[in-house]
């Protein structure tokens, strides 16, 4: 049997599957058999601890880092953060909101896109953007995954806000994950890795991605855009890697 011949058996048996067992019927996050909300496909226990994975409101104001009181944002301070004007997300990235992600991004589950995406046009309290940019795949990566998440996600955060989505972006280097690159690596690994498909020039955009880690990808998808014109580039993610910095003493 072939590859084509292997991947059309394998959507079958998933379109089956679907009708038999609904995933709209179950929680995405706990996989509960109970009838989930036909909104947003989460159980009551999931739903409330998804809304405790809220950024906390010590967070800092433009990046979303955690911050102490009284000093100002390292990370905002860094040069990573420099071509980003503001990040926007409404979750920490762990437990339930990971799950979703993971849902959405690995397992194609398309019913946690509107769940995430609701909660993403509910974190913009400003929306004066010109249009909204997906981060881009590879065309190699978009092959193997069948879909950008990204771009997903633009659709989904149009329709709630109005901005147009504009694929302004478009990957020119192949490279290895950022999830399986170390942190020290990442912003050298997607480094020239980025060019704009279409001009650019006096755009408020709002580019958009699933997480943001380090803010590496981010940070190289920005630079791109304003150097070549755009007036400001801000961020808007599912989620956000959120530590807090205090460490547990091993007993």
């Amino acid at each position: 049997m072939g590859l084509g011949q292997m991947r059309i058996l394998k959507r079958l048996k998933e379109s089956a599957a679907e009708l038999l067992f609904p995933r709209a019927a179950c929680c995405l996050c706990c996989g509960d058999p109970r009838r989930a909300d036909a909104e947003d496909c989460l159980c009551e226990a999931c739903r409330s601890k998804l809304t405790a994975l809220r950024v906390p409101p010590e967070a800092c104001e433009r990046c979303l880092s955690p911050v102490k009181r009284g000093k100002p944002c390292a990370f905002c301070r860094s040069f990573q953060m420099k071509p980003i004007h503001k990040v926007y997300a409404p979750y920490q990235y762990k437990d339930e909101a990971r799950t979703l992600i993971h849902q959405m991004k690995f397992n194609s589950c398309g019913e946690a896109v509107p769940l995430l995406g609701k909660a993403m046009a509910l974190s913009l309290p400003e929306r004066d953007f010109d249009c909204i940019a997906p981060v881009p795949l590879h065309p190699f990566r978009l092959r193997q995954r069948g879909f950008n998440q990204s771009l997903l996600l633009c659709r989904e955060l149009s329709g709630r806000t109005g901005i147009p989505v504009v694929e302004l972006l478009r990957r020119d280097r192949y490279h290895r994950p950022q999830s399986l690159t170390p942190q020290a690596l990442r912003q050298r690994n997607v480094k020239n890795a980025f060019s704009c498909a279409k001009d650019a020039e006096g755009l408020r955009v709002l580019l958009v991605d699933d997480v943001r880690t380090t803010g590496s990808t981010a940070c190289a998808c920005a630079k791109t855009l304003v150097d070549a014109g755009a007036e400001s580039v801000s961020l808007c993610v599912a989620a956000v890697v959120y530590k807090s910095g205090s460490k547990k003493k091993r007993k």
